[in-house]
């Protein structure tokens, strides 16, 4: 989710890196590094506050919609001031920055994360509405009658349009962290462990859940590739869900 520490921690080190690169990139980054240290708090606020009636008026409402507010903030923010940029730093000479495409991948879905969270089931009512298409990345269909076609979801109700696109922004975000990070890059870890999540809690997809976060760890521990003390203590940040342990319990 937006405001993870392994998140941040790449967020701080690209904003102040890019410094020579490209000034508005930087300023991009640590404009996101700023909304996502806020975010982090609201969220964190929100996960412990009981589940209130949000037909009323009430603080807790209130804060559904600021998340929702800085969300679309980190929206925009991405696809104004950051994805723009990147454009130009596309060939294969600018492999130094494979780390932070991933990390921008991953953002955009979970940004969407928090509209199907917040958005879709407290219906706050923002004007923000994600542009997407008919056809999914991997080939999922999007029928008439607003359902999704996806191997082992039911019938979802997506007239709030927020759970297709975010299905599709996590499968891209794993498909350039398979490309571009070994199996044990904390950023490859933290996007498998999100979409995993986002799988168990928002389209009820146990099965396919479980099996990505299974990949997940299954992936790092065959990786060849050496870490650091640093690298390895952030890939120890990215928590694997709970659920998992109940078809991996040797892993515990």
């Amino acid at each position: 989710m937006v405001g993870s520490e392994v998140d941040q921690k790449y967020l701080g080190t690209y904003a102040k890196s890019t410094t020579i690169l490209s000034v508005p990139l930087s300023a991009g980054l640590y404009k996101l590094l700023g909304l996502s240290t806020l975010l982090s708090r609201k969220l964190l606020r929100a996960r412990k506050q009981r589940k209130l009636d949000p037909t009323r008026t009430t603080k807790s409402l209130d804060l559904y919609r600021h998340i929702i507010w800085m969300a679309r903030e980190g929206l925009t923010i991405l696809n104004n001031e950051i994805k723009p940029v990147m454009v130009n730093y596309a060939s294969s000479k600018y492999t130094i920055l494979n780390e932070l495409r991933v990390l921008v991948a991953k953002l955009n879905a979970s940004f969407l994360h928090i509209f199907v969270l917040f958005d879709h089931t407290y219906q706050t009512k923002t004007t923000m509405v994600p542009n997407f298409s008919s056809k999914l990345t991997n080939g999922t269909t999007i029928h008439l009658n607003g359902s999704i076609g996806v191997k082992g979801v039911g019938a979802l109700n997506t007239s709030y349009a927020y759970i297709t696109p975010t299905i599709d922004a996590f499968i891209k975000a794993e498909e350039s962290a398979r490309r571009l990070l070994p199996g044990s890059h904390p950023l490859r870890l933290s996007v498998k462990l999100e979409y995993s999540a986002f799988l168990y809690d928002c389209t009820r997809d146990y099965e396919n859940a479980r099996n990505v976060a299974k990949n997940a760890v299954e992936e790092a521990f065959a990786s060849m590739d050496a870490m650091d003390d640093d690298a390895f203590e952030d890939a120890m940040e990215c928590k694997l869900p709970s659920f998992v342990w109940v078809i991996v319990p040797n892993w515990n």
